[in-house]
């Protein structure tokens, strides 16, 4: 990827959030309002940053992993032989031992089906 292109779509008020949507190079098009809106918060976010054009360089660096995703999305999209895979492994059902999906250096203790619980360092 050489370039990042984002479009700051709107400003929410009631979050305090700039609306973005970013594409690149890389993607199928160079339009950002072809591609899904992300929202940023940058008092949250970026509290230290009142330079506006070092704030928009900052949620351009966040954009680059986000078209990124959006570009592996379009091949994703486009690979019929991955979405033929998929759809073989309709009303299958799958079962793995916690330690083979996580590997047994992992520190993640798994209490119930929905919760994990991560150890705090210290």
């Amino acid at each position: 990827m050489n370039k990042i292109k984002m479009k700051i779509k709107r400003y929410d008020e009631d979050s305090n959030s700039v609306i973005v949507a970013f594409s690149s190079d890389e993607t199928a098009t160079n339009n950002p309002d072809d591609y899904q809106e992300f929202a940023f918060q940058p008092s949250v976010m970026y509290p230290d940053i009142t330079d506006m054009e070092a704030l928009k360089k900052r949620i351009a660096e966040q954009g680059i992993a986000l078209a990124q995703q959006a570009k592996l999305e379009e091949q994703a999209a486009n690979n019929t032989t991955m979405k033929n895979s998929w759809k073989t492994l309709t009303n299958q059902t799958f079962e793995y031992n916690v330690d083979d999906v996580l590997g047994t250096t992992s520190t993640v203790e798994v209490l119930y089906d929905n919760e994990i619980t991560v150890p705090t360092e210290g």
